[in-house]
């Protein structure tokens, strides 16, 4: 996924498959997610949309954030068999 491309569905699909994962969405809680929050091992991601574009915490391009997070999560899913069976039912590879 490259930065221009819509990272809603992005959004959609971290919020679905990972657990921890809080998300915001614009008035009345309605609409398209406008946030992801996603706190693993102490470290916390987030990922927001503002004036089109797409924030990210840690500041990184797109592509090694969500690296970052899949190897945290992954790292977290040897001692949490909640966050392994989500992690493997997402179809990621534990690393």
């Amino acid at each position: 996924m490259g930065e221009e491309e819509d990272t809603s569905e992005l959004l959609e699909f971290l919020v679905a498959r990972i657990p921890t994962a809080k998300a915001k969405r614009g008035h009345l809680n309605r609409g398209p997610i406008t946030e992801v929050v996603i706190d693993v091992e102490g470290r916390t991601f987030r990922a927001r949309v503002k004036d089109e574009s797409l924030e990210l915490a840690p500041p990184v391009h797109l592509t090694a954030w969500v690296d970052l997070l899949l190897t945290k999560l992954s790292d977290a899913a040897a001692a949490d068999a909640d966050m392994r069976r989500a992690v493997l039912r997402s179809g990621w590879a534990l690393r």
